[in-house]
This record gives C-alpha cells, structure tokens and sequence, in this order.
C-alpha cells in the first residue's frame, strides 16, 4: 500500500530527528504526499455521498415559468401534493424559479441559464407538469415540443383559470397562464393524480 510505504520511508529517513527536526522535514519534503492523501480522502467521501445521500430522487416535478418566485407557496402545494399522490413531500418538486425571454417577451429579472436549465430539463423528461404563459406554451409548440392529451376533446393544455391553483399563481390576464404535461415526463400516474387535483 501506498501509504504504508510512504510511513515506512518517513520513519528510515526522520531515524534520530527530534519532533520538530521531522515535522520540518515531512512538512518540506512529504507536503505534495499529504495533500494528494487529503485529495483522495475528500475525492471518496464526496462520491460515497453522491452515491448514497446526495442523490435526489423525485417522483413528480411541477414547474412554474415567468411567475414570481415564491418558495413558500411552492413548499407548501409540494406538501398538498405529496398528500393527494401518496408520497413523502421530499420526492415532490414544485419549482417557480423560472424566469423566460423568448421572441417577443422580455422577461424582467430573467437569467439565460434558466432558459437551457428549462429545456434541457424537459429534454430529459425530468417535468411532469409545467405551468406557463400561453405565448410561451406557443413558443415551445413551435420549437417542436410534444404534450400529453388531457381531455377527451384531444385538448393538451388546460387553462390555469379552471383549475384549484388559480388564486395561487398570479397570471396575466394578456397571456393566460396554461397547465400542460410534457409528453415525455416520467411519471404518468402521478401526472394523472395531479391533473385529477387541480380539476
């Protein structure tokens, strides 16, 4: 073993050196050994908790786009939700931090990054249910995205107006906010547990 050796080397070398003499000498000659340990012990503790703690599992992601970010309100309809679906609140993502421009709305406060951290999401199938604005959803339509039908009337959005959330997401009466479920989420029972919520 590495380290075993790199003891043993120390000992041979320090051989009749009081504490201060070898502590000097390991700090000047063996400092690039210690911090490659440190590395690798930091390197190993990080991937065991990647792997085992950090890991994030969701089993329903429900996004709000151009709406005003809210963290209480999102924490407290992930609580709602994790009721309705039969799960525990931390497998339940309800997230409003998503500010949009896109050709012919200038969002105000908007990052880029959550314009490639939107679509790459849902390119992922990683949303189950997205509330957004209509000309958003026409935007989305137009770049080629996909909806699930979630009326027998072949409708893939429902507006926001009809739904239990109305009075909790504020919308714009010029551009209706719209719910609608990526057709490639991954979770179709809790979707359908969602859509029979809010109607």
């Amino acid at each position: 073993m590495i380290l075993r050796r790199w003891i043993d080397d120390i000992r041979t070398k320090t051989k009749g050196m009081n504490g201060n003499d070898r502590a000097e000498y390991i700090a000047e000659y063996y400092w690039y050994h210690i911090l490659l340990a440190f590395l690798g012990i930091g390197f190993a503790v990080l991937l065991l908790y990647h792997v085992t703690a950090g890991r994030r599992t969701v089993s329903f992601a429900c996004l709000i786009v151009n709406e005003k970010v809210d963290y209480e309100r999102d924490r407290s309809l992930a609580e709602e939700l994790a009721q309705v679906m039969d799960l525990n609140t931390k497998y339940i993502r309800v997230d409003s931090d998503y500010r949009i421009s896109y050709p012919g709305h200038a969002e105000e406060g908007n990052n880029e990054s959550d314009y490639e951290k939107f679509f790459f999401g849902w390119s992922e199938g990683e949303f189950d249910a997205v509330v957004m604005p209509e000309s958003f959803l026409s935007y989305c339509e137009g770049l080629g995205g996909e909806f699930r039908v979630v009326s027998e009337d072949g409708a893939k959005s429902i507006p926001l107006s009809g739904t239990c959330l109305s009075g909790r997401i504020r919308e714009d009466a010029a551009d209706p906010m719209m719910i609608v479920f990526p057709s490639n989420g991954e979770h179709e029972k809790e979707a359908a547990a969602f859509l029979q919520y809010i109607l």
